[in-house]
C-alpha cells in the first residue's frame, strides 16, 4: 500500500535553491509508492524584520503543475519573527491540512522549533535541515533529521541537535548539457565568461566576485550574471566594467540551463556564504569549474571540493580567475567538475537515499 505524504513549505514554489531541491524531491518520488500532497503559500511579510522571502515564481508553478504532486495552496497572512516559533498570522493552514490524513510529514526549514510542526504530534516526521547554529528539542516524532552538507551537520550538533540523522546534499534536477547558450546573443563567442545566478537579494551580496574581475577584465573575458542584487550593476558601473552583462532572474529550467552553458568558469559568492550552494553544484552540472570565497558559512566548500577554489579575498579571487584564463586549466578543473557532479551531486543516487528513509518510515 502506498504512504501519503505532506510536504509544508512557506514560500514553497519559489525559485530558490532549498525550494527548488524540495520540489524535486516531492515531484520524483514513485508513484507507485508515495502518494505526495505539496502545501505551499506565497510568500508573506514578516512581523519583526525587513527581510523579503521570494515569493512563487510562475515557471516553478507550472513545472509542479505537470507532475504528479498534488498542490494545495494556503495563504499567510504574515510570518512573525519576533517569536522563536516564527508563527504564521492571518493563516487557513489549519483548514485546508489535517495531520491524521498522512503516514508522513515532511518540512524544509531552518532548524529550530517551528510552526506549524511544533503543533504536530500524530505522525512520524522527516526534517530537511536547511540552515546551521539552531536545533529543535521540541518538535514531537521526528523520525529522521536531513541535512544538507556535513558543515551543516555538525552545526546542528554543537547547537544540541539529537536523533538519527543523514547528509543528503541539494542535488539538482536532471539538467541537459546540450543545447542552446547565450554566447551567440550575447556576442561572447570569443570570451572566456565567468558569472553566477543569485537571487535579488541585498542581504547576500557580495563586492568580491566583480572586484576581483576587474582586475583581470580584457576584451577576451566577461562576466555573465543572472538576476542577483541591482547592488551588482551599480557595482558594475562603479568599477567602470567594459564586459558586463546582466540578464534576469528566472526559475525556468530551460532559462537556467541556457544561462549556465554560456559560463566557461562558476564565480560565485555570496556576503553569509552557503550551508550547500545550490547554484554552484547547478554550474558545476556543466562541468564548470567553480571559485567562490570565504564567508561566515562554509558548506559550498564542500560542494565545490577538487572542482575549483575557496578565495580568502577579491585578490586572492582575482588571481585564481587569471589562472582559469588558460584553457587547459579550464579542462583540467572542468572535468573534475563534472565528476564530482555525477558522484555526489547528482539525483540519481540521492533520491534513492531519500526513497530509502521515506519507505524505512514508520510509525514512532
Amino acid at each position: 500500500m502506498s504512504k501519503k505524504i505532506a510536504f509544508i513549505k512557506f514560500g514553497g514554489l519559489c525559485a530558490g535553491g532549498t525550494e527548488k531541491w524540495y520540489q524535486t524531491i516531492a515531484a520524483n518520488l514513485p508513484v507507485d509508492e508515495f502518494r505526495v500532497d505539496y502545501y505551499y503559500c506565497d510568500a508573506a511579510p514578516y512581523l519583526g524584520s525587513d527581510f523579503e522571502h521570494s515569493t512563487t515564481d510562475e515557471s516553478r508553478l507550472q513545472h509542479m503543475e505537470n507532475s504528479t504532486v498534488n498542490l494545495i495552496k494556503f495563504n499567510v497572512g504574515y510570518k512573525d519573527v519576533r517569536t522563536y516559533t516564527h508563527p504564521w498570522v492571518n493563516t487557513n493552514f489549519w483548514e485546508v491540512f489535517n495531520e491524521s490524513d498522512y503516514d508522513i510529514i515532511t518540512s524544509t526549514r531552518a532548524g529550530h522549533p517551528e510552526f506549524p510542526w511544533l503543533h504536530m504530534d500524530k505522525k512520524p516526521k522527516v526534517d530537511f535541515i536547511t540552515l546551521p547554529n539552531m536545533a529543535d528539542r521540541e518538535t514531537k516524532n521526528i523520525y529522521k533529521t536531513v541535512h544538507i552538507s556535513r558543515y551543516q551537520a555538525d552545526s546542528w550538533l554543537r547547537a544540541g541537535g539529537v536523533g538519527d540523522y543523514e547528509i543528503i546534499p541539494l542535488f539538482t534536477e536532471h539538467m541537459p548539457t546540450e543545447g542552446p547558450n547565450l554566447k551567440n546573443e550575447l556576442s561572447l563567442d570569443n570570451k572566456v565568461v565567468f558569472g553566477m545566478h543569485q537571487r535579488d537579494n541585498e542581504g547576500i551580496y557580495s563586492r568580491i566576485p566583480l572586484e576581483a574581475y576587474s582586475q583581470i577584465e580584457n576584451d577576451n573575458t566577461a562576466f555573465l550574471l543572472m538576476g542577483g542584487s541591482s547592488l551588482y550593476r551599480q557595482q558594475a558601473k562603479d568599477l567602470a566594467l567594459k564586459n558586463f552583462y546582466s540578464i534576469d532572474f528566472s526559475g525556468n529550467t530551460n532559462e537556467i540551463n541556457k544561462f549556465l552553458r554560456t559560463l566557461d568558469v562558476y564565480s560565485h559568492g555570496r556576503k553569509d556564504g552557503e550551508t550547500f550552494g545550490h547554484c554552484i553544484a547547478e554550474g558545476m552540472s556543466y562541468g564548470s569549474p567553480a571559485i567562490s570565497h570565504s564567508a561566515p558559512a562554509m558548506g559550498h566548500v564542500e560542494t565545490i571540493g577538487d572542482a575549483g577554489f575557496i578565495a580568502n579575498s577579491a585578490k586572492e579571487y582575482s588571481s585564481l580567475m587569471k589562472k582559469f584564463l588558460d584553457k587547459d586549466m579550464r579542462t583540467k578543473f572542468g572535468e573534475r567538475s563534472s565528476e564530482r557532479f555525477k558522484k555526489h551531486l547528482s539525483i540519481k543516487g540521492n533520491m534513492q537515499k531519500i526513497i530509502k528513509i521515506f519507505k524505512d518510515c514508520n510509525e514512532i
